[in-house]
């Protein structure tokens, strides 16, 4: 199964939706970034919430990604 069909039958996590993004914002990729938008409105509505991190816990990239994107 290609990347493409698991966006549209909603296999991946929250995590990896972000690295999907990512990689789609770099490569300009309008397709899978509208894709990705619809699997997480999907998710959050059955029902789905990312993952929580504690800040103790929080990797250096996790606190770097967080830190640039002001969440």
């Amino acid at each position: 199964m290609n990347r493409l069909q698991k966006l549209k039958n909603d296999i991946y996590s929250f995590e990896e939706l972000d690295t999907l993004e990512k990689n789609a914002i770099k490569l300009a990729d309008s397709q899978t970034l509208s894709l990705i938008e619809i699997s997480r409105a999907s998710k959050l509505a059955k029902g789905e919430e990312p993952k929580k991190v504690d800040l103790e816990n929080e990797t250096a990239r996790a606190r770097r990604d967080r830190i640039r994107t002001g969440k």
